[in-house]
C-alpha cells in the first residue's frame, strides 16, 4: 500500500515538476591550457580541472533585436568557477549592476552556439570575476560555437537540455585575465545542461529512498 502511496504521489509531483520547471543549472567543465595569473590560481598546472556551474530561471531572458540570440539572467549567488580545486569568484554585483547572461545563439546563422555576457545579448562581453589575493578585477571570457544549425531547436533554455561535448564543435573561448590579455587559457571539454529539481521533486525522492529502507529491513528480518 505505502509503494501505490510513493508512486501516485510521485506521479502527480513529476507532472507539476515537467510543467513548472524553472530552475536550470549549467555546469561547464574542461582543463587549464596554460596559466600565469597569481593569487591563489598562482602554480595551477596545465591539465587541472576546471568547472564553472550556475543557476538561472527559465522564466528571465532578454531577446536581441538584432540576432536569433536570447540571455539567461545569471542567478549571481549560485556562481561557482574552481581551477584546480581554487575559486574563482564573480563580482556581485557587477560593475554598473548589468546581469550576467547565459546566451544561446540558434541559427545564427547556420551555426548555434552558447556565451557568458554581462549585459549584453548580441554579443560576448567579458564577467567580471575575482581572483582571491590580488586587488584587480579580472575578467572572464567563455563562448562555444557549433558548426550546424541542428544543435539547438530553438532559443527555449528547456529545449536545450542535455549534454553538449566537442562534437560538431567550430570554436571556443574560455579564459581569464585582464584589460583584454588572457592570464589563463582554459580547454573546453563538456556543458551540461539541466533542470534543477524542486522542492516537491526531492520531498518524492526522499520518500521513495525511505521506503526502500524499510523495505531491506523487512527483508532482513523475514
Amino acid at each position: 500500500m505505502l509503494r501505490q502511496v510513493i508512486v501516485a504521489v510521485a506521479a502527480c509531483g513529476l507532472a507539476g515538476a515537467s510543467t513548472h520547471a524553472e530552475l536550470v543549472n549549467v555546469t561547464i567543465t574542461g582543463v587549464v591550457d596554460f596559466n600565469v595569473i597569481g593569487g591563489n590560481q598562482a602554480g595551477i598546472p596545465s591539465g587541472a580541472p576546471v568547472q564553472l556551474s550556475f543557476n538561472l530561471d527559465s522564466n528571465v531572458f532578454a531577446d536581441s533585436m538584432n540576432f536569433p540570440t536570447r540571455g539567461y539572467e545569471v542567478i549571481l549567488d549560485s556562481f561557482s568557477m574552481t581551477v584546480g580545486g581554487q575559486p574563482i569568484e564573480i563580482v556581485n554585483p557587477q560593475s554598473g549592476g548589468v546581469p550576467v547572461y547565459f546566451v544561446l545563439r540558434d541559427n545564427d546563422p547556420a551555426v548555434d552556439g552558447f556565451f557568458l555576457s554581462a549585459g549584453n545579448v548580441d554579443w560576448p562581453f567579458a564577467v567580471g570575476v575575482n581572483i582571491p589575493g590580488i586587488a584587480q578585477q579580472h575578467e572572464l571570457n567563455f563562448s562555444v560555437t557549433y558548426s550546424s544549425s541542428t544543435v539547438l531547436s530553438s532559443l527555449d533554455i528547456l529545449d536545450a537540455v542535455g549534454t553538449y561535448d566537442l562534437t560538431g564543435i567550430s570554436s571556443y573561448g574560455w579564459t581569464a585575465g585582464v584589460f583584454g590579455t588572457s592570464g589563463a587559457e582554459y580547454a573546453y571539454q563538456s556543458m551540461v545542461i539541466s533542470v534543477v529539481p524542486g522542492p516537491g521533486v526531492l520531498a518524492i525522492m526522499a520518500l521513495g529512498g525511505a521506503f526502500a529502507s524499510v523495505r531491506r529491513r523487512r527483508r532482513c528480518c523475514v
